[in-house]
């Protein structure tokens, strides 16, 4: 099950209404609960949401946008979030500990990644760095696409990174080695977004940052969609990296004299817009 919501607070003049549909890409069947005052599936204002469950296999949702013609409208949000029903809902659940042993092999494994950006520069073609940015953040020459290699890659851990192509809309998720955007299609990537995906993702920390075109560096935010301030910069520069988690968190033993304190398991797993 998934919870889809307005996450954003437009003026009324440049108002604008996201509709979700069931798309006929894949077997599964999705059924959606609109919340009070949504109606058609249509939602029109911040905490605007609707639930969606999916049924029997993979299924797609189409996302129409509508606003009055000839009206500059800002980017809005829609945010989607997996609604969790795994045992880590309840209040007491405790996670597994691994053992000390399990704990230093993981830790001796995860190494520091050797990233390669290759990109596709205006003006200047392919250029291929090594631990360093790709493009340049003062110039407004446009990284038309660009492909991530992650030459020291573990098992149970791989980086997911997808793009949107001004006038042709997002496209889909892609995994290291694959390449997304355009090449000599004088086009431009207005928004990008990247997160870690497997297993052992937590034993690893995604960090870098974006430039588009006159705007100031963006850090990247796993599993958020990243664009200019006006939503049409074009991307200009990316630098990554992917370290090992260092910090281990031990687990907090009560004492017999403490009251104890009503929690709340925040369960919620962003998705790539």
């Amino acid at each position: 099950m998934y919870i889809f919501r307005y996450a954003s607070q437009p003026i009324a003049e440049r108002s604008v209404c996201i509709a979700l549909q069931q798309a006929p890409l894949g077997k599964g069947v999705i059924d959606f609960f609109p919340a009070e005052g949504v109606s058609k599936n249509m939602l029109t204002k911040l905490g605007d949401c609707i639930i969606g469950r999916v049924k029997g296999a993979v299924t797609t949702v189409l996302i129409t946008e509508y606003y009055l013609a000839d009206v500059a409208v800002d980017p809005v949000d829609l945010r989607i979030d997996r609604i969790d029903t795994s045992p880590a809902i309840m209040r007491n659940f405790l996670p597994a500990s691994p053992t000390p042993e399990a704990v230093a092999f993981s830790r001796t494994t995860a190494v520091r990644a050797v990233l390669k950006l290759t990109g596709h520069v205006e003006k200047a073609g392919d250029i291929s760095v090594v631990d360093e940015c790709l493009g340049d953040a003062r110039s407004s020459e446009r990284l038309e696409g660009f492909s991530v290699h992650w030459d020291n890659k573990p098992t149970g851990v791989d980086l997911a990174y997808t793009s949107t192509i001004a006038g042709a809309g997002p496209s889909q998720k892609v995994l290291t080695g694959s390449f997304t955007g355009a090449r000599n299609k004088n086009a431009s990537l207005t928004a990008v977004g990247f997160g870690l995906t497997g297993p052992d993702r937590s034993q690893y920390e995604l960090t870098g940052y974006v430039v588009f075109a006159g705007a100031a560096p963006q850090p990247i935010v796993a599993e958020q969609m990243l664009f200019g301030p006006r939503g049409s910069e074009p991307l200009v520069a990316i630098q990554l990296s992917i370290t090992p988690v260092t910090e281990i968190n031990a687990l907090r033993h009560k004492s017999l004299r403490e009251k104890p304190a009503s929690t709340q398991t925040d369960s919620n797993i962003g998705q790539l817009a």
